[in-house]
């Protein structure tokens, strides 16, 4: 029973900032040993921390959830462009039997994040199997474990989409970082599921002399997109109005998707390496006040 009573608690209180602050403080000294500084942020974890703690806008919410972020997208851009073809999406397990799904698709959760699984006839899976993960999916609170206030209030639902692929491999992942709706720095990752590599650039393409937690660098830097201009163009589209934000596109080659819109890179907790370059980082996010953030008038 008190264990029952604890859970209770713990599920109404998990997203008050005076709960999570603490916590989230406690995790932020242990992976970069030193406290953070939420009167006066300068580094990009620390306002990430300052985000985490106290921002409670609801954008941040549009912006997380896979489907709610879908309709951004569109209401951004007036239409569908650049979005992966949409099989289907389950809020209730019995929605899936009503799927018509193909030998190839993927499998994602739109309340939470690592929760992927991509379907092929050399990876399949069976229909009773597929029902229990999504099952499984379905009754993560994901917010709530990673105390990422962001995720509170989506809808927990599993989106079915086709899969993208580059001459029969996954595409590379361009991710810009987009400061008051302008790009500043990209990031190239390839090879997301074997032999992760991941380079930054400055927004002309220029190889930077960073890394971000423990991800190896590219033996030689990967080309610049062909449609690079185009991405810039439609990162800073979907950027506009908001302070920070990461837009991550799938380079296809004579064409690109929207993969996710991401307000917490690295849930916090992407150490650089040098260390000054999370300085460099963060002196270009212009936090908005603490009265804005909290919603307040």
């Amino acid at each position: 029973m008190m264990r029952g009573a604890l859970r209770w608690l713990y599920s109404r209180v998990w997203h008050r900032s005076w709960f999570m602050a603490p916590i989230l403080a406690v995790r932020f000294h242990r992976v970069f040993g030193y406290w953070p500084n939420p009167i006066a942020p300068a580094g990009f974890n620390e306002k990430l921390f300052v985000r985490m703690a106290f921002d409670r806008r609801p954008l941040l919410t549009m912006l997380t959830g896979k489907v709610e972020a879908a309709a951004f997208v569109v209401a951004r851009l007036g239409h569908a462009h650049g979005q992966a073809r949409q099989i289907g999406v389950a809020s209730r397990l019995e929605e899936i039997a009503g799927l018509a799904l193909p030998e190839r698709y993927i499998c994602k959760a739109s309340h939470g994040s690592g929760m992927v699984r991509f379907v092929t006839p050399q990876a399949p899976i069976a229909p009773a199997a597929l029902a229990d993960m999504v099952g499984r999916w379905l009754a993560v609170e994901y917010g709530r474990y990673g105390l990422e206030w962001s995720y509170h209030g989506v809808q927990p639902a599993v989106v079915f989409e086709e899969v993208l692929d580059r001459d029969g491999r996954v595409p590379d992942d361009i991710k810009f970082f987009c400061f008051d709706g302008r790009v500043v720095y990209v990031q190239c990752d390839s090879d997301r599921f074997e032999g992760h590599c991941q380079t930054l650039f400055d927004r002309d393409w220029n190889r930077l002399d960073v890394r971000v937690k423990d991800y190896a660098p590219h033996g030689e830097p990967p080309v610049r997109p062909v449609l690079f201009e185009a991405m810039l163009e439609t990162a800073e589209r979907l950027a506009a109005g908001i302070d920070f934000v990461r837009v991550d596109l799938f380079d296809l080659g004579d064409r690109f998707c929207v993969g996710e819109l991401t307000t917490v890179p690295q849930g916090g907790y992407g150490s650089f390496s040098p260390a000054l370059w999370d300085t460099e980082f963060g002196r270009h996010w212009r936090m908005p006040s603490f009265v804005a953030l909290r919603g307040w008038s």
